[in-house]
């Protein structure tokens, strides 16, 4: 089995935008509905943002990567090298999301580890992880990666992990 993350590119296939609009359906946040034609727009706005070009009031550069599981785009994990005051108290430097099919295999906690590792090449060496109270997969996720839980604001669970 074959497991990857793959940055964000200008071009991508329509499994990607399917594994978009599922974001969609399941109110995951980050992300408004679009139309295929609407598509290359958004991967364009993406593609910039990773570089700081364009970025909208008080939005940070993200960084986008999707999760393979044997060539099939199971997973979406953006990355904040830097964050801001807002994205201190709820959001913090990585987001993620595992398509419904792959829950509860293993594949968010590998997701969130090959991020890290990542990080951890660039030099990083903490990050901020948060996720809701009441999102007991998540939770799972982050502590499987040692994550340790700062504290809660606002209903949002903040976890610090150190990269080493």
């Amino acid at each position: 089995m074959e497991i990857y993350l793959k940055k964000l590119e200008l071009e991508e296939p329509i499994e990607i935008f399917n594994l978009l609009q599922e974001t969609v359906k399941e109110e995951w946040g980050l992300l408004d509905s679009m139309t295929t034609e609407e598509f290359p727009k958004y991967l364009e706005d993406k593609y910039n943002e990773d570089l700081g070009i364009n970025l909208k009031n008080g939005r940070v550069p993200q960084t986008n990567y999707w999760l393979y599981v044997d060539e099939i785009p199971c997973g979406l994990i953006v990355l904040r090298r830097r964050i801001s005051e807002p994205l201190v108290k709820r959001g913090g430097h990585i987001g993620y999301y595992i398509k419904k099919d792959y829950r509860k295999k293993g594949y968010g906690q590998k997701m969130l580890g090959l991020c890290l590792d990542l990080l951890r090449e660039e030099g990083m060496d903490k990050v901020l992880i948060t996720c809701d109270i009441d999102n007991k997969g998540s939770q799972k996720i982050i502590e499987g990666n040692r994550g340790i839980l700062e504290n809660i604001i606002d209903g949002s669970k903040r976890y610090w992990i150190t990269i080493n």
